[in-house]
């Protein structure tokens, strides 16, 4: 069982960070303050940060010294494109990532089933719920990622009818829900989002910013109200 698995089974509610950019030091400041998790990018333009992430060549050197001395479990998303993503896939696997997190239409088929490294199958607003059910309760995907927000409502407030989708989803899935920070969410929201079954949640730059100093202090709020769940 992969590392990010073995957490979602033993924990009330994992805590995940994306990474604005792909820097060492802000991956030190996530795992030193508490992040159970952390996630790197390639070749993506990155909606919430505004970044665009390059080449796994151009961010190698940073990515071995973050696998290097990271005592968490380090994932990646690799592309916007199939087949960009499946022609890195077996490389990221070697080099020790944990997970790959990409959106089901970006995903290789040849990342589905696999034993080495956890698939984080993320669904978009256009998602029908019996397309999720099929996805969840199937081999192709280990753990759900929720990114159900329209690019056009990144960042606004979380809301009532969030949670009642996020507790449909839930329901309906047979295997872990992860909810990253498209909507800003509060430390305070967490109660209620494990209430609609969310087991992990991935703190982005809407909620940590994009400095060293505003990723520290949110870790930190998250990790703290995590730790009175």
């Amino acid at each position: 069982m992969s590392r990010i698995l073995d957490l979602l089974k033993r924990k009330k509610l994992t805590l995940v960070v994306s990474l604005p950019e792909n820097n060492y030091e802000l991956a030190k400041a996530a795992w030193e303050n508490g992040a159970d998790a952390i996630k790197v990018h390639i070749n993506v333009f990155h909606n919430a940060s505004k970044n665009v992430f390059g080449t796994l060549d151009e961010h190698r050197e940073e990515f071995q010294r973050i696998l290097n001395d990271s005592p968490v479990p380090v994932g990646i998303v690799i592309g916007m494109d199939t087949m960009v993503a499946e022609s890195v896939l077996e490389e990221v696997v070697r080099m020790g990532f944990d997970f790959i997190s990409l959106y089901g239409q970006h995903t290789p088929v040849s990342l589905c089933g696999r034993k080495d490294v956890s698939n984080f199958y993320a669904i978009d607003y256009s998602y029908s719920m019996e397309e999720i059910e099929t996805i969840s309760n199937s081999f192709l995907a280990d753990i759900l990622e929720l990114s159900i927000i329209h690019h056009d409502e990144y960042g606004q407030r979380l809301n009532a009818r969030d949670l009642a989708k996020y507790l449909k989803i839930s329901q309906t899935a047979k295997i872990p829900t992860l909810l990253p920070t498209q909507r800003l969410i509060y430390p305070s929201d967490l109660k209620s989002l494990v209430a609609c079954g969310i087991k992990a949640i991935m703190i982005g730059a809407i909620v940590t910013g994009k400095t060293k100093e505003s990723l520290t202090l949110a870790v930190q709020e998250f990790r703290k109200e995590i730790n009175k769940l």
